[in-house]
C-alpha cells in the first residue's frame, strides 16, 4: 500500500462495491479527491471484487498523491438470508459492521459514502462535525416514509435517517455492540425491512443520530422537488441545498448511467467517469432512443 507524501492524520473514507458499482465508486472518489486538499484513507468493503477492479480502482486515485486504499473483507455468512432487491443488493448490508471491521486505534471516527454518491465540496466541516452525546451524525432521508411507525418502533422524534452518508463514532458504537444490535434485528423481523439495512439501523438508532444539513446528503426526492420538506426550516434548508449541494446522491431510480436523466447534476457524474481509470462511452440520447 502506498505511504501518503504528508504527515497529515487523513480522512477516513469507508464505502462497500461489487463488481457492478466499481466503476460509480470510482467516479465518488474522483470527486472527492478534486474538491479536497486533504490526505485521504479509502476504506472499500469487497463484495468480490476482482483484481482488475482493484487496479483501476488504484489508478484512478494515484494521479491525486494524497490518498490511500485499503480492501477490506466482510464474512458474507453473517448477512446470509437478509431481504434484497435488484436496486439494493446484500452488498448495502455490510455498512452496518464497519466499526467491527476497521480495527485500527487510531481511527475514532468515520464517513461512510454510498458508490452512487459525488462530492462537490470540501468535507473537511463534515470530518469535524461535533456529534455531541450521539453514535452518528447523518442526513434525514427525503422520502418521510414514516418508516418507524410502520416498523411498530416506539420513539421521540419520527426522524428517519438515509443511511447513503453517515458520520460514525466508532468507539462509542462498538461500546455499545450497535452492529450486533442492528443484524439480530434484520434477522428476526425480516419482514419489516422494506428498506433493507437503513430500516434496521433506524430501528435500533432511532433518536441517536445528530440531524446534519440536507446539503451533506442532496437525495435525489430533494433536488427534483418530488417532496416537500414538512417544516419551514427543513423547507429552507432545501433549497439550500438544491442550490449549493456538498454531496450529490443519486440515490432511487434517478442514475444518471441507467440512460438520459432528469437530475439537474447528472452532467457532473459524467465529467467525473471520465477522469476515472475504467472504460466509459457516455450514453448519447441516440443511445436512449435506440434502446
Amino acid at each position: 500500500m502506498t505511504t501518503l507524501t504528508n504527515h497529515d492524520k487523513p480522512i477516513s473514507i469507508v464505502s462497500s462495491t461489487n463488481e457492478n458499482f466499481a466503476p460509480h465508486l470510482a467516479t465518488l472518489l474522483c470527486s472527492l479527491l478534486d474538491k479536497n486538499n486533504a490526505p485521504f484513507h479509502f476504506y472499500i468493503i469487497d463484495d468480490g471484487l476482482s483484481l482488475r477492479s482493484k487496479l483501476l480502482l488504484n489508478r484512478t486515485i494515484s494521479s491525486y498523491n494524497k490518498a490511500v486504499i485499503s480492501y477490506i473483507s466482510v464474512d458474507a455468512s453473517l448477512f446470509e438470508n437478509m431481504v434484497e432487491s435488484n436496486r439494493i443488493p446484500q452488498t448495502a448490508y455490510y455498512r452496518i459492521a464497519i466499526p467491527n471491521l476497521i480495527t485500527d486505534p487510531d481511527v475514532e471516527r468515520i464517513i461512510y459514502l454510498d458508490c452512487d454518491m459525488l462530492v462537490m465540496d470540501s468535507i473537511e466541516e463534515l470530518w469535524g462535525m461535533d456529534l455531541e452525546e450521539h453514535l452518528l451524525g447523518a442526513v434525514e432521508d427525503a422520502g418521510f416514509h414514516h418508516r418507524l411507525e410502520t416498523m411498530g418502533i416506539p420513539f421521540q422524534s419520527s426522524r428517519y435517517f438515509n443511511s447513503g452518508l453517515m458520520v460514525l463514532d466508532l468507539e462509542k458504537w462498538r461500546q455499545e455492540q450497535i452492529s450486533e444490535k442492528v443484524l439480530q434485528f434484520a434477522h428476526d423481523f425480516p419482514k419489516k425491512l422494506k428498506f433493507h439495512d437503513q430500516d434496521a439501523l433506524n430501528a435500533i438508532l432511532h433518536d441517536r443520530w445528530t440531524p446534519l444539513h440536507p446539503k451533506w446528503n442532496a437525495q435525489t426526492y430533494m433536488m427534483l422537488k418530488e417532496k416537500v420538506h414538512p417544516t419551514l426550516l427543513g423547507h429552507l434548508q432545501y433549497r439550500e441545498a438544491r442550490k449549493s449541494p456538498s454531496i450529490i446522491h443519486f440515490c432511487g431510480h434517478e442514475k444518471p448511467w441507467m440512460g438520459i436523466s432528469r437530475h439537474p447534476f447528472a452532467s457532473y457524474y459524467h465529467h467525473y467517469r471520465s477522469k476515472t481509470a475504467f472504460d466509459y462511452e457516455p450514453i448519447t440520447i441516440q443511445d436512449y432512443v435506440e434502446g
